[in-house]
């Protein structure tokens, strides 16, 4: 009898543990089929050379593969061993750092740099730690000063530059911001940045995972970054360095396996508990009362559902859709046209039962590289009456970006000139398809429908994002007087 209860112990402890780490959950052939095709097919459409995409729901994976090359040189595929930096993305570990802190009671979001930072010009003393997190701080951006700088030196020509904007107006991404928050994290732990990150939200395992920002720094699996040479039709070979001050910001390499299970420890409230994680993912409040930024996180709405996360050179993006309890994970490493939101966008049209339809952004992109701009503009229609409640901001761009493709790196006019018209048709409220109308058209010396576009985009430019209403009036002076 005492042999029988110990035989059921143990098979009990086995099934437990069994179940404990059972995480993949049994997807439909259908459904996998679906995102490996729709996957393929964007893959060669965006000339991406490797990809891994994950998605989770709830506490299980019920997609996760891996495809192309990780290195097209030495011809080596993407695989679970595959490190793929992920650029910006890193703001969101180095938020979720910081956020440890605050629960810990060892930093409160009002609390000024000053307090943790010696040596700051007097116009950064009254920044605080909610502005650096939500790029509200109007601080001068690094990245305007060579990167082999010393920290004392950056320091230095940072003091002499002016406030971008008064702290707490409104959001400009900026790169300072995340390069202060490694120094006050590492002040409050007595920890180099990357060994607090590795040791509090990674198991203090260095499998898997680990910080460079250095692209030419000869890593073991790590893929290659890759940019397009529109001139040569060619890849070549990312060539930045960022030094251990870009850690923060821009420096996490991740195999898919540990994101996956990073994500898993957040929505288990291992990292964060829930009241933190709340205050993480709450709107700071900007005083131009327009702009939408959590603390370190983007907020995505998409077609009315709510999604948090952040991308990373034009390669990865990690979205959380919370209210459906669904993660997408995607890790890349080039494109010939950018992708990684329709990507993200699309699978969660295919994953999430509330947004599902019969049209994706990648079939209006499609549509638009072959040149059948009356399909695409139909499709583009039923995609919007679809999602009512979406903007569809990353597609514009991309639309935007191959008429920039067509005009200035294939000096095809005729080609550009449909496509931006097809553009600003499809999205006549959009200043910026209006301004690229209205260039092409200047370029073909249509003076006539270059005036008239230029004056309907300063129109609708209301808030003169970027400063560009002033570019366009002295165009269209310049028209008037030719």
């Amino acid at each position: 009898m005492k042999t029988f209860k110990i035989l059921f112990v143990l098979l009990f402890l086995l099934l437990s543990t069994s179940c404990i780490n059972q995480k993949k959950k049994t997807v439909s052939t259908e459904l996998k089929t679906e995102i490996d095709n729709y996957l393929s097919k964007t893959m060669r459409l965006h000339n991406i050379p490797g990809l891994a995409l994950a998605v989770v729901e709830g506490d299980s994976i019920i997609y996760e593969n891996y495809f192309g090359k990780a290195s097209l040189e030495n011809n080596v595929q993407v695989d679970k061993n595959t490190l793929f930096r992920i650029f910006s993305a890193t703001k969101l570990i180095t938020s979720t750092g910081v956020f440890q802190l605050i629960q810990d009671g060892k930093l409160n979001l009002d609390d000024t740099i000053s307090k943790y930072l010696d040596g700051l010009p007097p116009q950064w003393q009254e920044i605080k730690i909610k502005n650096l997190l939500s790029h509200s701080s109007g601080l001068p951006d690094i990245i305007k000063y060579e990167s082999t700088l010393s920290d004392k030196a950056l320091m230095k020509k940072l003091a002499k530059d002016k406030m971008d904007f008064v702290t707490g107006n409104q959001f400009r991404y900026n790169q300072t911001n995340y390069w202060l928050l490694a120094q006050i994290i590492e002040k409050i732990t007595g920890l180099p940045f990357d060994e607090y990150v590795l040791d509090n939200q990674f198991k203090n395992s260095k499998n898997g995972v680990l910080f460079s920002s250095n692209s030419q720094e000869s890593i073991p699996n790590r893929a290659t970054r890759y940019f397009y040479n529109n001139e040569t039709k060619a890849f070549e070979k990312d060539t930045n360095n960022n030094g251990i001050r870009g850690h923060s910001g821009n420096g996490l390499n991740i195999t898919l396996e540990r994101f996956i299970a990073w994500n898993n420890r957040l929505d288990e409230n291992l990292l964060l508990d829930k009241q933190t994680k709340s205050k993480m993912w709450t709107p700071f409040n900007f005083a131009n009362q327009k702009d939408n930024f959590l603390y370190g996180w983007g907020n995505y709405p998409v077609n009315g559902l709510k999604s948090y996360g952040f991308s990373g050179g034009n390669l990865a993006a990690f979205r959380k859709f919370v209210d459906n309890k669904t993660t997408i994970i995607l890790l890349s490493n080039g494109y010939e046209i950018p992708a990684y939101d329709i990507i993200v966008n699309d699978i969660a049209r295919i994953v999430v039962p509330k947004m599902k339809g019969s049209t994706l952004e990648e079939d209006v992109m499609n549509l638009t590289l072959k040149g059948e701009f009356g399909r695409a503009a139909q499709s583009f229609k039923k995609l919007k009456e679809e999602n009512p409640h979406s903007n569809f901001d990353n597609l514009k761009w991309n639309i935007n970006s191959i008429g920039n493709s067509y005009l200035f790196s294939e000096n095809d006019n005729e080609k550009a000139l449909e496509v931006f018209k097809f553009n600003a048709e499809a999205n006549p409220k959009w200043w910026v398809a209006l301004a690229g109308l209205a260039e092409i058209y200047e370029k073909r010396k249509d003076t006539l429908n270059a005036l008239t576009n230029y004056q309907k985009a300063i129109l609708l430019n209301i808030n003169n994002e970027w400063n560009y209403n002033e570019q366009m009036e002295n165009k269209i002076n310049v028209l008037k007087n030719n």
